[in-house]
């Protein structure tokens, strides 16, 4: 049997649990919401992650799908995670999750249909789209940290022109 074929039919499994995962990383009370809610504008955190668990499924099984796709539906989970509080290693670390699921549904069938190379691959796979995120990440969070940092900039700014008004001193032009 072929490897694609066995990986397809566990999509479905697959996907659910990922996504229950990462909704499992959120507080107990943002979770009811995440699972009920499917509309994309009301909750678009529970959209995002469903896509990103479909392409991310789909990419490391090596279905042949474009790049682009795969980098932009990572990119918007990935940004998503880096403006949230909480730590690199804890945002990022549910791609991993994925692996224990995989081996939880897809190992057994690869296994017995003596595919454990196919298998392997996989993972192998998933490894390299973490390190995509990870790089996307890192931009995500630098980008972040610039705009906190002109935004207190403009602030001290606009404090040190009303300081001047106060005092009587002419404000100096910018």
């Amino acid at each position: 049997m072929n490897a694609l074929v066995i990986l397809r039919d566990l999509k479905k499994e697959t996907v659910d649990g990922w996504v229950e995962a990462v909704f499992a990383t959120y507080p107990l009370e943002t979770t009811g919401f995440l699972r009920t809610k499917n509309n994309p504008f009301t909750n678009p955190v529970a959209h995002m992650t469903r896509e990103a668990a479909d392409i991310l499924f789909d990419a490391i099984i090596g279905e042949d799908i474009e790049t682009d796709k795969v980098a932009g539906a990572i990119e918007r989970f990935v940004k998503l995670r880096a403006v949230q509080k909480g730590e690199p290693s804890k945002s990022l670390g549910v791609l991993y999750v994925m692996k224990p699921i995989l081996r939880k549904t897809a190992l057994p069938a690869m296994r017995k249909a003596n595919l454990l190379s196919e298998y392997l691959e996989c993972e192998s796979r998933l490894d390299t789209v973490a390190l995509l995120a990870f790089d996307i990440y890192m931009r995500a969070r630098e980008t972040l940290a610039e705009s906190r940092i002109r935004e207190i900039k403009n602030q001290y700014a606009q404090l040190a022109r009303w300081a001047q008004k106060l005092e009587g001193s002419p404000v100096p032009d910018e």
